[in-house]
């Protein structure tokens, strides 16, 4: 049975430990069907105690003309202290698509994002090349990584690669020049983030070598990139990453997405040559993440430690594994009082305006592990202020 095909039931559980558990294992995997994201879209409008939550966790998932429907028709209907998690959506959008129902979402995007979107779906080679220039320019000039300004320069790089502008022998031109660079330019981390679209194959070890740096903007494409090629291959080339405490929070995340047998073994012999608690931890996580009884073992074993690290919300993560596998435990309920004992915690101090590591499941003010990370660096709460 296939990772999809086992957690294909649980997409909708009734169950908010082992739902948000499976938004956590979807949020990075690429190959999710469009109609999931219908459904979970539906069940977001349907059930307000899970809104926040899957409005939060789908923004990486393909948004067909349904689910643009689907978005038109609840939002308005929202209330006002959510209703942010649902405008946001929008602009997940790919453009064609959004300029198709401009009109109706005329009230949710501004006239200069419109011209925006005229310019990437419309606009000449030139003047595509001439605005991704002058953004580039503007991050680097920026004394601090300015997000919008990426995302920006992202959607850019995506129309230059889905017009065909740009050549495997540009790329490699670039890249080559950023290989001796102490920091890697906006240019050349867009670059690696167009090698994920291109899937440029021969670029997958250089890329899993580039996972010891300290750039963690770089990373996280790096990580998107060799996620994308779904790949034993990226999985010989990262596993040696695994075992090193510097590299193992990306290389665990490329790793838990690529559903494979190879996959399960790496973060296995990972797991068992790891002695730092927050690095096995998160072996952990990845290897729940993978669905596969391969893991019991290990998964097992580190149940039977004292201590865990505020990394990972272990007993939810191993709960949900169990539960979804259809693994019976001894401690299975012990697990899940642990996690909703946390979760309570949680929305305790919420309340008190306090910011605590661990995701509630119902609070609209929540910072997911996967998002980004509100003291706007741009990147993951779990590889920034979530460490």
């Amino acid at each position: 049975m296939t990772f999809l095909e086992k957690i294909k039931p649980h997409i909708i559980s009734n169950d908010l430990l082992i739902q948000e558990t499976v938004l956590h294992a979807l949020h990075d995997y690429p190959n999710v069907p469009e109609e999931w994201t219908i459904e979970l879209l539906k069940e977001a409008f349907t059930n307000k105690d899970k809104q926040s939550s899957i409005l939060i966790y789908i923004d990486n998932m393909k948004f067909n003309e349904e689910a643009v429907k689907i978005l038109l028709e609840n939002i308005p209907r929202m209330d006002k202290t959510q209703i942010h998690l649902g405008i946001r959506l929008f602009y997940e959008i790919d453009p064609i698509l959004a300029l198709k129902y401009k009109e109706e979402l005329l009230r949710y995007i501004s006239e200069d994002d419109w011209s925006f979107y005229e310019l990437l779906v419309n606009g000449t080679k030139e003047e595509v090349y001439f605005e991704y220039r002058e953004t580039l320019q503007a991050l680097e000039n920026e004394e601090y990584h300015h997000q919008s300004l990426y995302i920006k320069a992202k959607k850019l790089a995506t129309s230059i690669v889905q017009h065909g502008w740009i050549t495997e022998t540009e790329i490699e031109l670039i890249i080559q020049a950023e290989r001796n660079k102490p920091w890697y330019s906006y240019e050349g981390i867009l670059s690696v983030y167009m090698i994920g679209l291109l899937e440029i194959e021969q670029y997958i070890p250089y890329l899993a070598s580039l996972l010891v740096r300290d750039e963690d903007i770089l990373l996280e494409e790096v990580a998107s990139a060799l996620i994308r090629f779904q790949s034993d291959d990226v999985v010989n080339a990262v596993g040696s990453y695994l075992k090193k405490s510097e590299s193992v929070i990306f290389a665990s995340s490329i790793i838990e997405n690529i559903k494979s047998d190879q996959a399960v073994q790496a973060l296995k012999d990972a797991y068992r040559c790891s002695d730092e608690l927050e690095d096995q931890d998160m072996l952990i996580e990845a290897l729940c993440h993978q669905l596969s009884k391969e893991g019991l073992p290990e998964v097992s074993d580190h149940m039977q430690k004292e201590y865990f690290s505020n990394l990972v919300d272990i007993e939810q993560t191993v709960y949900s594994y169990y539960s979804i596998l259809g693994e019976q435990h001894p401690e299975l309920m012990d697990w899940k009082l642990a996690a909703l004992g946390r979760e309570m915690e949680y929305r305790n101090n919420s309340k008190q305006g306090e910011l605590s590591q661990i995701s509630p499941i119902h609070n609209e003010n929540k910072v997911g592990r996967n998002d980004p990370c509100p003291c706007g660096s741009g990147k993951k709460y779990k590889k920034c202020c979530g460490k």
